[in-house]
């Protein structure tokens, strides 16, 4: 009785393994296949970014110490490269004027993007038809928009001088004095992100909670009070998404002085990138522009950790 018993529990849990022994190859085989599709969709995005981001830092690293031109070989030249850099009194003002067009760029394109975008939301009549307008500047490539400014600037025969002269105003020197040439590209700059910054607002203020604003309205508090303490605080996400994209674009500032002024009048408008330009490609000084853009780069990312970890803690 006792020997039936045992080969009975044996029978029962040989036939119990073999359903068990199918479902883990089936999910075995549904998760394979499930990897497998995850190495076919990332794979491409993979090598994208090796190909057109990674490979050339590398290079450029590569380059940093190294006399290039294009022409004669390679030859390692160890540090001095990287000594010209601190010696050299047009970087100074290169990183100046970038960092000038940032400070006043940014904080312009924000609160003007917001207004307008404030402006758009709360309107009743042709709102469509004024957002796609708006919107439109974004459309227009940075070059054609650089190129009609020029002509819009220009002291001679541009649209704006002869404006001022038709109203016995003198003419500004707007693309041959520094100081108006530097704000002829922040104009340009401004016009440029505008529509793409009203959009990102307009998301945002259609997130932002209605009732609260109702609920301060009711206890008396004015148009500004709801908006510096209520519809400020919920849009800081969409603030801050656009003040990192827009100093990283402004740091990265290159057509609109290249078209406007070419860094003239005498280097005093030039800005980093153009400067790394020049130095790559006009002078074939690779290697130095090799320094150039990794210091740009290092810029960059400081100043984006900084504003991270300052808004964190603002957040916090």
């Amino acid at each position: 009785m006792r020997g039936e018993l045992v080969l009975k529990t044996h029978l029962v849990a040989h036939t119990s393994e073999i359903p068990l022994a199918r479902v883990s190859a089936h999910v075995r085989t549904k998760k394979r296949g499930k990897n497998l599709f995850a190495y076919f969709v990332v794979t491409p995005a993979v090598l994208f970014f090796m190909i057109f981001f990674y490979y050339p830092f590398f290079v450029n690293m590569y380059y940093m110490f190294t006399d290039y031109n294009y022409i004669a070989e390679i030859h390692f030249v160890g540090f001095s490269n990287i000594l010209h850099f601190f010696h050299d009194p047009n970087i100074g003002i290169s990183f100046s004027n970038t960092f000038l067009i940032t400070l006043i760029g940014v904080p312009v394109a924000l609160v003007l993007a917001l207004l307008v975008a404030i402006a758009v939301f709360y309107m009743t009549l042709g709102k469509s038809l004024i957002r796609s307008a708006i919107f439109s500047t974004t459309l227009v490539s940075t070059i054609v928009a650089a190129i009609i400014f020029k002509l819009w600037f220009g002291q001679e025969l541009g649209f704006i001088d002869n404006i001022l002269a038709s109203l016995h105003v003198a003419r500004i020197p707007w693309l041959t004095q520094p100081s108006w040439a530097l704000i002829g590209i922040v104009l340009v700059s401004v016009w440029g992100s505008l529509g793409y910054n009203m959009v990102i607002y307009l998301a945002g203020l259609s997130n932002v909670n209605r009732e609260l604003v109702e609920a301060a309205r009711i206890d008396g508090a004015n148009a500004l009070q709801r908006f510096l303490s209520i519809i400020i605080p919920q849009l800081r996400p969409t603030i801050i998404f656009l003040a990192i994209t827009l100093v990283i674009n402004s740091l990265k500032t290159y057509v609109q002085v290249a078209i406007l002024t070419n860094g003239a009048p005498y280097g005093s408008t030039r800005t980093v990138l153009l400067y790394m330009f020049q130095e790559g490609f006009d002078l074939q000084h690779v290697g130095y522009a090799a320094v150039i853009a990794f210091a740009l780069f290092l810029c960059t990312l400081i100043v984006t950790l900084i504003q991270l970890r300052v808004t964190r803690i603002s957040a916090d």
